[in-house]
């Protein structure tokens, strides 16, 4: 009975050391770890797509004409980023094709090529702290809207003639865009691929998927750090809620698969758009990268015939 109540003493004194040293680890991840991980994205900078795309360096890689196409923000950040020009004259407008999160202009090179070839300019630009941009910090559409609205007052300038304008975002880019045409009424129409419905119930979702466990106190407090460090609030980027301020033509396109991003959420998008010419898109069995290669040609035309009927007049 001795050793029983010995082992029993061992025992519990280790299960309370355990608890405070995962409590105290805990409490370090929310206020040193946690709070960076969703605003600080791995950068993927041209070098770094190039070995896996070596077809992929700029515009002419693929035999398109362009300029570079870069502005400042916020008076030091700047952004990096190609004007493409319309394979026909004149072109019938300009499409702003924005990235997802840890990707850079690079990537969005083959849709370009396609909207190029059917009569669009394409502007592609790094999102700030993402490629080759400045800015040390994402915020997933906060100040990235105001960005684009920039982008566009400089196209006027320095491309004239080239609208309208319309506009393209994958995942991150999605959740741009969509707040974008709620801002700014010069984007006409534009397609959201996979785009999140609200940050903070993304970002529950992505800890629970990591971590394993679903405990959404946990990531609820990293984030009041994570608004202090980037300076915006969380709750004001809800791609969902900005939907109900688009009128413009809107398509969402969505994979039935996407187990990054529900399609239940680009569906809660579509259901609050405003617009009256919307249009799902749903893509079974694709993922949340994938839908180029899933949808086929299908996919492609179905962007390109979208545009012509909103952008040519």
């Amino acid at each position: 009975m001795t050793n029983f109540r010995k082992y029993f003493q061992i025992l519990f004194f280790a299960l309370i050391f355990l608890i405070i040293i995962t409590s105290f680890a805990i409490n370090y991840a929310i206020k040193n770890v946690l709070p960076y991980a969703p605003i600080r994205p791995y950068r993927v900078n041209k070098t770094l797509f190039v070995i896996g795309h070596k077809n992929l360096e700029n515009p002419s890689s693929i035999g398109l004409k362009y300029s570079d196409f870069n502005i400042t923000v916020e008076d030091t950040i700047k952004l990096k980023g190609w004007f493409i020009y319309s394979q026909l004259k004149p072109a019938h407008g300009t499409i702003f094709i924005l990235h997802g999160i840890s990707n850079c202009k690079n990537a969005m090179l083959p849709l370009a090529r396609i909207l190029c070839c059917n009569g669009f300019n394409c502007a592609c630009y790094d999102l700030r702290a993402n490629g080759e941009s400045g800015g040390l910090n994402c915020t997933f559409g906060y100040y990235e809207k105001k960005d684009l609205s920039k982008y566009i007052d400089s196209a006027i300038v320095q491309f004239p003639n080239s609208a309208p304008y319309g506009i393209f975002g994958h995942s991150l880019g999605a959740a741009v865009a969509l707040q974008a045409m709620a801002m700014d009424k010069r984007i006409e129409c534009g397609i959201a691929v996979s785009p999140f419905a609200d940050l903070r119930t993304i970002i529950r979702d992505y800890f629970a998927r990591i971590s394993l466990i679903r405990i959404n106190s946990i990531p609820d407090r990293a984030l009041i750090y994570t608004e202090q460090i980037a300076r915006f609030q969380i709750d004001s980027v809800r791609p969902a809620e900005s939907a109900k301020e688009i009128t413009q033509p809107v398509m969402i396109i969505h994979g039935l698969a996407d187990k990054n991003i529900s399609p239940v959420y680009g569906k809660e998008v579509y259901n609050n758009l405003s617009s009256k010419d919307k249009y799902w898109y749903p893509i079974p069995g694709g993922g949340h990268n994938d839908l180029p290669s899933i949808g086929g040609e299908e996919y492609n035309e179905r962007i390109t015939e979208f545009y012509k009927k909103y952008l040519v007049k």
